[in-house]
């Protein structure tokens, strides 16, 4: 957390844990980018259109999915706040392999395709930042699969809750954005697996679960257990 009255970016501090790239690349895009509030539910882009944008989430959530068999819709990885999504397809020349939605109200900056490359080139801090977080997702990639093949679908779920909650205190806070069935695409189980294994939680008095909101009530105690 940075002083009140203090930039984020400011000289001095040096941030780990991916926080340095981070800020490297929302520098580049709070100068260069174009803002937009998205609610919702809204299409950042589409699958099969044309890459002519980066994007940088400055706030909300956006889940990158793609279509399967029978029209049904796969969530593959969510982009948090602070990360740069949609540049793949861009830097290779291809058209959109999979489409980019909002699952909470976002601002999202954009950079146009045209003008990202020579945008690198001038700012090596922000090449070296997107350099190492496509780094980090590559190991965080061969990290997932390792985890799919040898993880209980208990213990996946609750890192995810982890992911996505807010701690306070001993409790952790989650305010589900995605749908049970989104939640089993992304941890590689059933819908039904994911509510079951949420109600028997409830069940045993580990979490408070209503509607889209689970509160695990001893975070320590539940990272142990699961």
């Amino acid at each position: 957390m940075h002083q009140e009255g203090m930039s984020p970016y400011s000289e001095g501090a040096v941030p780990d844990n991916g926080e340095a790239e981070q800020l490297a690349l929302a520098k580049l895009f709070e100068a260069f980018g174009a803002a937009r509030d998205l609610k919702k539910n809204a299409f950042v882009f589409r699958s099969e259109e044309e890459s002519q944008e980066i994007y940088f989430v400055q706030d909300g959530l956006v889940k990158i999915s793609q279509f399967a068999q029978e029209g049904q819709s796969i969530t593959l990885f969510l982009r948090h706040k602070g990360e740069v999504f949609g540049a793949a397809e861009v830097l290779t020349g291809q058209k959109r392999q999979r489409y980019a939605r909002c699952i909470a109200d976002s601002r999202i900056l954009s950079i146009p395709a045209s003008s990202f490359t020579d945008l690198l080139k001038r700012h090596p801090d922000a090449l070296y930042a997107l350099t190492v977080a496509n780094a980090r997702r590559l190991l965080q990639t061969q990290r997932y699969v390792e985890t799919l093949i040898s993880r209980p679908v208990a213990w996946r779920l609750a890192q995810l809750l982890l992911q996505l909650g807010v701690r306070a205190g001993r409790e952790t806070v989650v305010t589900l954005p995605i749908s049970h069935e989104e939640i089993s695409y992304v941890i590689g189980c059933s819908r039904q697996t994911v509510t079951e294994t949420l109600g028997r939680w409830r069940d045993e008095g580990i979490v408070r679960y209503e509607k889209k909101t689970v509160v695990i009530l001893d975070t320590d105690a539940f990272q142990q257990r699961v």
